[in-house]
């Protein structure tokens, strides 16, 4: 009776909210600039680059300086760009990599393995992190600026309920 409810109740309905593509650099210049190319060239999407929070004199970083680009996308390219970096991992993903609330996150070792991107001996290879955010309609609630109120525990998304969503897409967990 509760399974007849849930499919029927459309604000239980799953969408992924956002599809997040980010790669640490480490250092400012030129390795950071080859870093937003190949996301430009990956998204179509022109990448934000994104400051270190605090020093860290062993790997040379200075609090504020540049590090890591990354590219927030939504709706159907998000998953258009879904589709393509989990081609490249094989359509496969370990269970562990999704957290209590739903969200995916897995690393792709070199870009190239993206389908439709090509090598270019001038910028190189990068490895770059996909982060996946799942939500159900009605959840901008606890997000936006004005009214903000909380949102109930039945209507965040849950482990259990990520994976037969993960696996309803075409998603293979291990």
């Amino acid at each position: 009776m509760m399974e007849e409810q849930k499919e029927s109740n459309s604000m239980k309905r799953i969408y992924i909210d956002k599809v997040i593509l980010h790669i640490g650099v480490g250092q400012a210049g030129e390795k950071l600039e080859k870093a937003k190319r190949v996301l430009k060239e990956i998204t179509d999407q022109e990448p934000s680059e994104r400051k270190a929070k605090k020093t860290i004199r062993d790997f040379g970083i200075h609090r504020g300086e540049k590090i890591a680009v990354m590219v927030t996308l939504r709706k159907k390219k998000a998953l258009e760009i879904l589709q393509k970096v989990l081609a490249a991992r094989g359509n496969t993903v370990p269970a562990s990599s999704i957290d209590k609330y739903g969200n995916l996150a897995f690393g792709i070792k070199e870009h190239i393995d993206i389908p439709g991107i090509k090598y270019n001996p001038e910028i190189g290879i990068f490895g770059l992190d996909v982060i996946v955010n799942l939500a159900r309609p009605g959840y901008r609630v606890e997000r936006r600026k004005r009214c903000k109120s909380k949102v109930g525990k039945e209507q965040r998304v849950t482990k259990e309920e990520a994976i037969e969503f993960y696996r309803s897409i075409g998603v293979n967990l291990v």
